[in-house]
């Protein structure tokens, strides 16, 4: 259990394969903007087959954390890395946390203990493909990444530590 800078309890925990209801959820309530930060277009819904994708991970190679509210049990945000094939210490990384959750440390943490996880499983590198327009991906995420690097409509930065 955790505590955000607002006061907010919140467990993190790793994905199961029961999660399926859970990252729906947390789909569901994200607003169009956000959902275009963080899919780079439209996205409405997710087919079965891409919730599968997301719940079913090994926590070596594909690791998922999600984050539920304490006092509702809601899942509020998930951060994942997918270690790239033909570069073991690398990772491509995503945070979500849907939108009333914003603001309050919550990508921060999910992002701290994703690094981690990613540190046992001898990830060292940390990328990610982010909009230009999303300004909370470089400041949250650069100084917690292993290594941390950015690519996207318009470059960002590019951080290690």
């Amino acid at each position: 259990m955790i505590t955000l800078r607002d006061g907010s309890p919140v467990l993190i925990r790793q994905i199961r394969a029961a999660d399926t209801p859970l990252v729906a959820d947390i789909f569901d309530r994200l607003s169009d903007a956000s959902r275009w930060l963080q899919f780079l277009g439209t996205k409405k819904e997710l087919s079965p087959a891409e919730l599968r994708y997301l719940i079913e991970v090994d926590h070596h190679d594909h690791e998922a954390l999600a984050a539920l509210d304490q006092a509702s049990g809601r899942g509020v945000g998930v951060a994942r890395y997918i270690r790239l094939t033909g570069r073991p210490q690398t990772a491509e990384v995503a945070v979500t946390v849907v939108d009333g959750w914003q603001g309050r440390g919550l990508g921060t943490e999910l992002l701290t203990q994703l690094s981690g996880r990613a540190r046992q499983e001898g990830i060292r590198r940390f990328i990610a493909v982010a909009s230009a327009d999303n300004a909370a991906a470089p400041g949250c995420c650069a100084p917690r990444a292993p290594s941390w690097s950015t690519a996207g409509t318009a470059p960002r930065s590019t951080g290690s530590s």
